[in-house]
């Protein structure tokens, strides 16, 4: 497929930046912190990572209702839903105005969301929406800013699964956190099923987010389809292994395999640290031009059975050396990454006894292959050795 340009929103990060001095002004000068009430979530998701695809890295908002069953069939053609991706979320660029009462209604290229919503169901999806935090989204219309229960009455409505609350044009940012608690809120009186709530609000989520019956919490900026960025988003994730759970995950944005910013072994690494990671597995791309080798990477069974593991354990980075070692416990053994940074192959002699595992036999994913332990492992330029000890 031609590469697409990929782009993240600088206000991201300045958002970033900004609640980040203000609630560390705060803790300083002993000011109040915003106050919410903790939300319980009487039905919460399955507990595991989300799985699924989002509309935003591939199309932007140059979306429609059509583009989106198109996708939708595409996974089920391609087996990605037989895989275990399960939502279908439309981002960004879905939006078109709130009337007079104060609904907010989809623009001309989404005629009807509700029969949206029910197609994908009849499919065995699940339907995700977005939607900001601010008076306006990233790119500029509508946002759930004082609409919060409202806006959540009407996803229900339509019968939404997933719902990615972003942060863009709030003037008071610090407020983030209540307003969070107010969709939350909203969102769990639903009755009908469980819905992810998704944020991106990036001022440490992971320290109140899961108080508020959050799933997932982004964890770093956008991703921008680079192989240096990915790892730096890896590397802030490996810290906060311990904040992850069962129906809350750190979020390192989503999946680009296959979005032509990356090769193919780069491709099989974000695969791995995102398994290892138990991330939500949201592939951003369009599916409808993804390569034989590019579908063989998001539908291993393998990797997504690293992490989508019943003990939802966070990899963390157990050695540096000539490569990065990751260690992730599994209910049923250990799971190892061996990640190459350099731009040409490496050599890396791999003995589990360094990492106090005890194996003689692992199974390499990407090349499945019984590899007898120790061994002296070959990892090309900026790639990987994915094993699973037997």
């Amino acid at each position: 497929m031609a590469t697409r340009q990929f782009f993240s929103h600088p206000r991201h990060t300045l958002l970033s930046l900004r609640l980040i001095l203000i609630l560390s002004v705060c803790l300083l000068l002993g000011c109040p912190t915003p106050g919410f009430v903790t939300v319980t979530d009487p039905m919460p998701p399955p507990p595991r990572p989300a799985m699924g695809w989002s509309s935003w890295y591939g199309f932007q908002t140059h979306i429609s209702d059509q583009l989106i069953r198109q996708q939708a069939e595409a996974m089920l053609s391609n087996g990605m839903r037989q895989a275990g991706y399960e939502y279908v979320n439309i981002d960004d660029g879905w939006q078109g105005y709130r009337d007079a009462h104060g609904f907010l209604h989809p623009n001309s290229s989404f005629p009807d969301m509700k029969a949206l919503g029910d197609y994908l169901h009849s499919l065995g999806f699940k339907f995700g929406i977005y939607t900001s935090i601010g008076k306006k989204s990233c790119d500029g219309l509508v946002g759930s800013f004082g609409h919060e229960a409202q806006d959540a009455q009407t996803f229900i409505d339509w019968g939404v699964d997933f719902v990615k609350y972003d942060l863009c044009n709030l003037d008071a940012w610090e407020t983030a956190p209540s307003l969070v608690g107010k969709m939350s809120t909203a969102l769990r009186k639903n009755e009908k099923h469980p819905v992810v709530l998704s944020i991106v609000v990036l001022s440490e989520p992971w320290q109140w987010a899961p108080r508020l019956a959050v799933n997932m919490w982004r964890i770093a900026p956008d991703e921008t389809g680079s192989y240096r960025n990915m790892l730096r988003i890896a590397d802030a994730d490996a810290r906060l292994a311990s904040f992850a759970g069962n129906v809350g995950w750190n979020d390192p944005d989503m999946l680009l395999v296959g979005a032509g910013g990356l090769t193919l072994d780069e491709n099989r690494t974000q695969m791995t640290l995102w398994a290892m990671l138990a991330a939500p597995l949201i592939s951003s791309t369009d599916l409808v031009h993804l390569n034989s080798s590019q579908l063989e990477i998001l539908t291993d069974a393998h990797a997504i059975t690293v992490n989508q593991d019943p003990e939802v354990k966070q990899a963390t980075i157990v050695k540096q050396s000539v490569v990065d070692v990751w260690r992730k416990r599994l209910a049923d053994g250990w799971a190892i990454a061996i990640i190459n940074r350099k731009k040409e192959p490496v050599t890396y002699v791999f003995d589990p006894n360094d990492l106090g595992i005890q194996a003689s036999e692992a199974y390499e994913i990407w090349t499945k292959q019984t590899v007898t332990l120790p061994s002296s492992i070959t990892v090309a330029a900026h790639g990987c050795v994915f094993l699973k000890t037997l």
